[in-house]
């Protein structure tokens, strides 16, 4: 960078004086441009250093009065001026500005000329941006070699480290570490005040990153999101402990992320092509067409999958009103991989005894376990990890199948898991976990292959009741199925259906009326099977 004060050391400006405005000195010069017209504003450029004799404006008062202020709002790097023939001295006023701006006011020798002195700067402006240019071509052809050559992320980012003289960290979209060049045992990276820092969305001088016993807070921090047209893969962070790179920090990093996309994107494509034939083969499984179990244990091996029985498989389901929404968070949650990982840790078994599809617009996970003696708990215990490390992605419930033994109970343990959902789903707006032996009667309902007679049955025990909320909308169903939960007990259930006692009163009365005897408890039996068949029926 040619800034004023390194320009000062130069010989042919070792005569300059700076008079006024020393706080812009590291002002950085982009550009030259010599003042011969009296509104020269239109025509400066940005971070240029202006030379004039001001004898545009040398007779013009309020034109002298306005110059300092202007040349600093189209952000100049500062003006030099040569004195003596039109203007003796810069005016009080102009060295009053210049210092409140931070805009150096350089005052040049009575025998200089100016066209020596701007040609001077020109070349080394001209010099510097050949060089940038070519050192741009050659990190770009250094880069290109190691992808040639086939380098893996690891690799890259190695390569990358040393190019920058400093360590280097990426990361996926998630902030999730895709590869560094530090040792990821002694690297801790705080999300909370990343994702602040990445998002721009306050400043703070707490730490970061850490790495061994080294800290970096965000002025240590340097980070380029690694984007391909709007999609966004990651960040690129480079940790920076000294200047060796110098300026050309910003044109490694800008090189790298350009490689960085191809590399991500040509990655999340291949992904991408594998969830689709691992969705083929699951659906495949769960419809059945695989008759042999030692089949699909070798066809799953080609998907990294290590299959095996006993397994469970979870439902994860994402509680996002809109369907579209709902796609878009699962494709990001499988890209996470936040679900494998959480099976891995809390049973200890490797990643690729997990399995994670999208199917049904829900999330299918497979888990193949070993012998397991708290197995329920340790479901429990999974299944909590996972949705508070999909808490970011929102809200989501998870219910679980029964241990699947062979290949021929898989279907049904499928369908297990959903019925949990297709029961408690429609009447949660809060994160669950729930398991298929809570459903009780409902596992029953679900062995009954003569749907009539389950109508018929409902139909004897509270067809009034049904019959007439569909008349008169008093939700007596709903009253009949609270007091039944609630034991008969008029107050409680009253308080948690938010209605009046009197009110409550009225229903039970209607409810004799049409039939039901709360004081018989070997009808009320009947009454309560007959309540939850209904709604097994209108899930």
């Amino acid at each position: 960078m040619l800034s004023i004060e390194r320009l000062l050391e130069m010989p042919p400006f070792q005569h300059v004086t700076v008079i006024a405005g020393h706080g812009g000195l590291g002002h950085e010069i982009k550009s030259v441009n010599v003042m011969e017209v009296p509104d020269i504003y239109p025509y400066v450029d940005e971070l240029g250093l202006l030379f004039t004799t001001l004898f545009p404006i040398y007779d013009d008062e309020e034109a002298l009065r306005q110059f300092i202020k202007r040349l600093s709002e189209k952000n100049l790097a500062g003006v030099a001026i040569k004195l003596g023939r039109y203007l003796p001295e810069v005016p009080d006023y102009m060295l009053k500005q210049a210092e409140e701006y931070h805009f150096p006011i350089l005052i040049l020798p009575a025998d200089a000329n100016l066209s020596t002195l701007t040609n001077y700067i020109l070349t080394e402006l001209l010099d510097k941006k050949t060089s940038l240019l070519e050192f741009r071509e050659n990190i770009a052809s250094r880069l290109h070699h190691f992808l040639l050559e086939g380098s893996d992320m690891p690799h890259f980012v190695e390569a990358l480290a040393e190019l920058a003289a400093a360590p280097i960290i990426i990361l996926d979209a998630h902030l999730q570490i895709e590869a560094a060049s530090t040792d990821k045992q002694t690297l801790t990276i705080h999300q909370k005040e990343l994702y602040n820092m990445v998002n721009d969305e306050k400043h703070s001088s707490a730490t970061v990153i850490e790495v061994a016993n080294q800290t970096y807070k965000e002025t240590d921090i340097l980070v380029a999101p690694i984007m391909a047209g709007n999609k966004q893969f990651g960040y690129l962070i480079v940790l920076k402990e000294d200047e060796q790179a110098g300026g050309h920090l910003a044109i490694i990093v800008e090189q790298a992320i350009i490689l960085l996309a191809y590399l991500m994107q040509t990655k999340a494509a291949i992904q991408q092509k594998e969830r689709n034939y691992l969705d083929s083969f699951l659906r495949d499984i769960l419809n059945e067409r695989y008759q042999s179990q030692s089949e699909i244990i070798e066809k799953a091996k080609v998907f990294k999958w290590h299959l095996h029985f006993p397994n469970v498989i979870l439902v994860v389901h994402s509680m996002e009103k809109g369907s579209e929404e709902r796609i878009a968070t699962y494709s990001k949650v499988l890209e996470s991989e936040k679900i494998e990982q959480s099976v891995s840790h809390i049973f200890t078994v490797p990643i690729s005894n997990c399995k994670v599809a999208y199917f049904e617009e829900e999330l299918v996970v497979f888990i193949s376990l070993a012998f397991e003696t708290r197995l329920h708990e340790k479901l429990q215990l999974c299944s909590a990890l996972i949705i508070k490390s999909l808490k970011t992605f929102g809200l989501f419930s998870v219910s679980i199948s029964e241990p699947i033994e062979r290949l021929s109970d898989i279907k049904s343990g499928y369908h297990h898991a959903r019925l949990v959902h297709s029961i408690f789903g429609n009447q949660s707006t809060q994160s669950y976990i729930k398991f298929y032996q809570s459903l009780g009667l409902f596992k029953l309902f679900q062995l009954i292959d003569d749907e009539e007679k389950m109508h018929e049955f409902i139909d004897e025990y509270i067809g009034d009741i049904i019959k007439y909320d569909e008349k008169k909308d008093m939700d007596l169903m709903q009253t009949l199925s609270t007091l039944i939960k609630n034991n008969g007990n008029v107050q409680r259930t009253s308080e948690e259906m938010f209605i009046h006692y009197n009110s409550l009163r009225y229903r039970i009365q209607k409810l004799k009326d049409l039939g039901v005897d709360l004081n018989d408890g070997d009808k009320m039996i009947e009454v309560g099977v007959a309540c939850q068949m209904y709604r097994y029926l209108h899930l």
